[in-house]
């Protein structure tokens, strides 16, 4: 029932946003610029030779935004001595890691499709009845694709111990901090420079 109903909000969302999202699905015809290039340097440890490419990087597909990317995380800091990753650890969280990313890639690749597609029809006059299935599927690919995430963080705190993972919850919360002080930064300056112009 609860898969269901999460389908189904899912569905309607997409129905409603899909459209203001046309514009921005340039980047499969190579017109989203320098911005949407990944910048992102491939890591020396054995955690990071599995990469998200630059074209599905910053494609939104899980049913919930924040969960939390404890492989990304561990990759950038598995050579911390704070985090005392064991050489067992390791094997297991890049074999977990191997098996997962071609997994969640293709989710992502297939959201893209599916959204670029439901945008292209929508604006070219496809009712909203003909796209029905297609959001459907959109639906189920966010779904499998948060399950997945779901059972990598399960995975990921089962090879940690406590320790190990408070600390690496700990870099979390740490880089969210940050993140939201530029962000309050950003938006009094913003602000600011309103008030300014609307002085002159």
């Amino acid at each position: 029932m609860i898969r269901k109903i999460a389908l189904t909000s899912v569905a309607a969302l997409a129905l409603v946003t899909i459209t203001a999202q046309a514009e921005g699905m340039k980047c499969g015809q190579g017109k989203c610029g320098g911005a949407m290039k990944s910048t992102q340097k491939a890591g020396k440890g054995m955690l990071s030779n599995s990469k998200c490419t630059w074209k599905n990087k910053r494609v939104s597909v899980t049913l919930v935004k924040h969960l939390p990317n404890l492989m990304l995380i561990i990759s950038k800091h598995e050579n911390d001595p704070k985090l005392a990753l064991t050489a067992e650890q390791k094997e297991k969280l890049a074999a977990a890691r191997k098996e997962r990313m071609p997994l969640m890639n293709k989710y992502k690749e297939e959201a893209m499709r599916l959204k670029k597609e439901i945008a292209r029809e929508s604006l070219s006059g496809s009712a909203q009845s003909k796209l029905k299935e297609k959001v459907e599927k959109l639906a189920k690919v966010s779904t499998d694709a948060t399950m997945l995430k779901l059972r990598c963080i399960d995975e990921t705190k089962a090879i940690l111990t406590p320790a190990q993972m408070d600390y690496i919850m700990s870099i979390r919360k740490a880089y969210l901090e940050k993140r939201a002080a530029k962000r309050a930064q950003r938006k009094a300056a913003r602000a600011a420079a309103k008030q300014q112009a609307a002085q002159q």
